[in-house]
C-alpha cells in the first residue's frame, strides 16, 4: 500500500463518477494517479450484469496496481423507481405497505447478493426519512412511509439484509429528508421544526438503525434551523456534534452529491469539500465532471497545505472506511453475475412481496373482483411525450392480457386528449406521480368518470396521495411503484386471482387513515 501522506489520504476520501461501460481515461488517472477511494456508477455505467462484473473487475485492478486499498463501488440500488440493477424488487413504500420487517430484510438479501455478485460493495440505500409531507417532490414512494415506528423498523431490516451478503448498507438522507418540500437536487430545502419533532420522527429511523449496526450514512443538503442555516452536510452541529458525539456513532459518513444546486450553486464544490470534512464527513461525492472533481481535489489540497485541514483529520476519516471495508464479501467470477441477477428465485420472491404490497383502498362498486368483458386501460405517461421504449415496458394491461383478460393499451402522454369512447366494458386508469398528480392526470380521470361512473377503476403507480385530488372515484388500487411484480400482483387482484392484503404506508389527507386497507 502507498504512504499515506496527505495527498494519498485526499484521495481515499473522495468518490468519482464517469461515462461509459469501461473505465475512461479521467477514472483511470484518479485511480492510479490520485488514489481516488470510490466509485459511484450509474445507469450510464450499466450495460449488463456480466459488463458491470468486468468493470468493477477493471476499476479494482486500477486501485491495485496503484498500492490503494480496494475501492469502494457504489450504487443507488434502493429498489422500486430507483434501482440501477435491473432486479424488479418493489422500493420501500410497498415494503411499507407489507408492514413486514421479514420481507425488507430479504429484499435487501436480494440486492445485497446481487450487488456482490457483480462487484459492488456499497448501497446507497437504505432510504431512512419519514415521509411526512405528501408535497414531496423527490421522496415520496422511496420512504417506507410516514410512522417512524414503521421507517425504523423495515429499514433496519433492510440495511442489516445487506450486510449479511457483505455489502455496505448506507443510511439517507440524514437527519431527514422527508418534511422537505423542495427538491434538494434543484434548491436548498429548509426544515423548520424544533428538537422535539425531530427527535420523535426525522431523526427516530436513524438512531434506530445505528444502534442496530448500520454502517454508513450519507448526509442531506437540507438546512434545518434548529441547527443554523447551512445544508446539514456542512454542518458541525449536526455531524460532529449530534452525530459523533451526542450519538456516538463512528461509521462513515458520505456526502450527497456537491453537483446537486445546495452545494454547487449556493456554496461551490470546492469550499464546500473542505467545510464537510471539518464538519465530520468522510467521503465526498464528488460526482458531475472532471471540472468538478478537480476542484474539489485542489480545495482539499490547499486546505490541507494551509492547515485548514489536517493529516491526523484526513487519516480519521480514512481509518473509519478501513473499519467499514472488512464488511465487504469479495464478488465471485463475472460470469456468474448474469445468473445471479436473473435467477428465477429472485423474480419468485420479488413477486411474492408484490403480493402483500398491493393495496386496495376503496371498493365501494364491489368492481373487485372486476366483472367479466374487455377492459380498457389508460396508462397515463407524465413525459410530454411517449418515451421511446415505452413499447418495451410493462403494463397492466400486457399483465391483465396474461391471466387472459383481453385488454386494451391506450397510452396517453402529458397533455394529451381524450373524449371518454372506450371499446365498452371496464375503464382503467393508471396514473403515475412522484408526489401529486399533474392537473392533465385529474383531468383524465375526470372525463373517465363522468363517462364510465362506476365503471371505472383507479390502480395508481406513484405514490397513494393523487387519491385526495381526484374526483370521487369508487374503486382506487395503490401498487406503489411500476415494477413488473407489483403490476401483475395488482392484475391478480383486480381478477380475484389473490387477496388484496397491503395497508397504506401513509395517510391519503381527508380520506384514509395510515394502515387503512380492504383485505380478504
Amino acid at each position: 500500500m502507498s504512504p499515506l501522506t496527505a495527498e494519498v489520504l485526499i484521495g481515499q476520501l473522495l468518490m468519482a463518477d464517469f461515462s461509459g461501460f469501461s473505465p475512461s481515461p479521467e477514472i483511470t488517472r484518479l485511480i492510479t494517479e490520485q488514489h481516488l477511494g470510490g466509485v459511484l456508477l450509474f445507469q450510464k455505467n450499466i450495460e449488463s450484469p456480466a459488463q458491470v462484473a468486468r468493470l468493477c473487475r477493471d476499476l479494482q485492478d486500477l486501485a491495485r496496481q496503484a498500492g490503494s486499498p480496494p475501492l469502494l463501488i457504489a450504487v443507488d440500488q434502493e429498489g422500486g423507481p430507483v434501482e440501477r440493477l435491473p432486479l424488479g424488487l418493489p422500493g420501500a413504500m410497498a415494503l411499507g405497505a407489507t408492514r413486514s420487517a421479514a420481507f425488507a430484510e430479504e429484499a435487501g438479501r436480494i440486492t445485497g447478493r446481487a450487488l456482490r455478485a457483480v462487484g459492488c460493495n456499497v448501497d446507497f440505500a437504505p432510504v431512512l426519512d419519514v415521509n411526512s409531507n405528501p408535497a414531496n417532490p423527490i421522496i415520496g414512494v422511496r420512504s417506507f412511509g410516514e410512522e417512524p415506528g414503521l421507517v425504523a423498523q423495515l429499514g433496519s431490516a433492510f440495511a442489516a439484509g445487506l450486510q449479511r451478503e457483505g455489502v455496505a448498507a448506507t443510511g439517507k438522507h440524514f437527519p431527514g429528508h422527508g418534511d422537505a418540500d423542495l427538491d434538494s437536487h434543484l434548491d436548498l430545502p429548509v426544515v423548520a421544526h424544533g428538537m422535539e419533532r425531530l427527535e420523535a420522527v426525522e431523526f427516530l429511523p436513524f438512531r434506530h438503525a445505528i444502534r442496530e449496526g448500520l454502517g454508513a450514512l450519507m448526509t442531506a443538503h437540507i438546512a434545518f434551523t434548529a441547527f443554523g442555516s447551512i445544508p446539514a452536510t456542512l454542518s458541525p452541529p449536526v455531524l460532529e456534534g449530534m452525530l459523533r458525539r451526542a450519538w456516538g456513532f463512528d461509521g462513515v459518513v458520505f456526502t450527497d452529491s456537491f453537483a446537486m444546486a445546495p452545494i454547487k450553486e449556493h456554496v461551490g464544490a470546492g469550499p464546500a469539500a473542505v467545510l464537510a470534512l471539518l464538519a465530520g464527513a468522510d467521503v465526498l461525492l464528488a460526482l458531475g465532471g472532471s471540472d468538478l472533481q478537480r476542484e474539489v481535489f485542489a480545495s482539499v489540497r490547499r486546505a490541507a497545505e494551509q492547515g485548514v485541514l489536517s493529516v491526523e483529520r484526513l487519516r480519521q476519516s480514512f481509518e473509519r472506511v478501513q473499519r467499514l471495508r472488512p464488511r465487504m464479501t469479495p464478488p465471485g467470477p463475472p460470469a456468474e453475475a448474469e445468473a445471479v441477477v436473473a435467477s428465477a428465485e429472485l423474480r419468485q420472491r420479488a413477486a411474492e412481496i408484490a403480493g402483500h404490497a398491493v393495496t386496495l383502498v376503496r371498493n365501494e362498486a364491489g368492481m373487485i373482483p372486476l366483472p367479466d368483458g374487455p377492459a380498457d386501460v389508460l396508462s397515463l405517461v407524465p413525459q410530454a411525450r411517449i418515451p421511446e421504449d415505452a413499447a418495451g415496458q410493462p403494463t397492466l394491461s400486457a399483465m391483465l392480457r396474461t391471466l387472459q383478460r383481453p385488454a386494451r393499451d391506450v397510452l396517453l402522454s402529458a397533455g394529451d386528449s381524450w373524449d371518454g369512447a372506450t371499446g365498452g366494458g371496464v375503464v382503467i386508469v393508471v396514473p403515475h406521480s412522484q408526489g401529486r398528480p399533474s392537473p392533465w392526470q385529474v383531468d383524465v380521470v375526470r372525463r373517465a368518470h363522468e363517462a364510465h361512473g362506476d365503471r371505472l377503476v383507479v390502480v395508481a403507480t406513484g405514490t397513494p396521495y393523487d387519491l385526495a385530488d381526484l374526483p370521487p372515484v369508487s374503486t382506487y388500487v395503490a401498487t406503489y411503484g411500476r415494477e413488473p411484480g407489483l403490476l401483475m400482483a395488482a392484475a391478480r387482484m383486480l381478477l380475484g386471482a389473490a387477496p388484496p392484503r397491503g395497508r397504506l404506508p401513509v395517510t391519503i389527507p381527508g380520506r384514509y387513515p395510515v394502515g387503512h386497507g380492504i383485505v380478504w
